[in-house]
């Protein structure tokens, strides 16, 4: 339909469609205009040490609990590793589980690779090196449940101690260790 200043606009049945998928579409730029670029759920916390540590899942069956860890080379050198990851478990508020074991191996339970010694790797910049937690929720007293919220680690004995940042889709650590206190490490792999 054409129109001219003589003529006055007339509406066209399909019209509707035209003006809905313009409006659409128009919404549609204006959110993403208005929501700006992205933000990141959590900060990322750099890599001043030269290693990053993540988790990135947990298992879980019949009240054992497995946790995956990784550590990050993001430094601009080989990182020598032959050790057990240095572990400390903070609750909630930051206060450290002084009363935990934490055992190297298992301990625990039998699983594959959680007992074998420490053997050297090297992790070349931007690689990664595994390790893993393991431990039970059982809780058989009246005490409350020790539940460790924030884990910081180290490579091997004397090396500086980083936040675990949890990666996963809950983005949080939940560590509870019930009336047990005993966690099993495995050796960097």
């Amino acid at each position: 339909m054409k129109v001219s200043p003589s003529h006055p606009c007339r509406w066209h049945p399909r019209m509707h469609e035209t003006w809905g998928k313009v409006l659409a579409a128009t919404a549609v730029l204006v959110g993403l205009v208005a929501s700006g670029p992205a933000v990141q759920a959590s900060e990322d916390p750099g890599c001043a040490a030269g290693v990053r540590f993540t988790s990135n899942s947990t298992e879980a069956a019949s009240g054992l609990r497995v946790m995956s860890v990784e550590v990050a080379n993001c430094g601009a050198e080989a990182l020598q590793l032959n050790a057990y990851p240095q572990v400390s478990l903070f609750d909630v508020d930051r206060r450290r589980l002084d009363v935990v074991a934490i055992l190297e191996g298992t301990g625990i339970t039998i699983l594959d690779g959680f007992n074998d010694p420490p053997q050297p790797i090297t992790v070349q910049p931007g690689e990664t090196a595994g390790s893993a937690f393991v431990w039970r929720n059982t809780n058989t007293s009246l005490e409350p449940s020790q539940v460790a919220k924030h884990v910081e680690l180290a490579t091997a004995p004397g090396a500086v101690q980083q936040p675990l940042i949890a990666v996963s889709p809950q983005r949080s650590i939940h560590i509870d260790l019930g009336s047990t206190g005993r966690m099993g490490v495995r050796a960097w792999y």
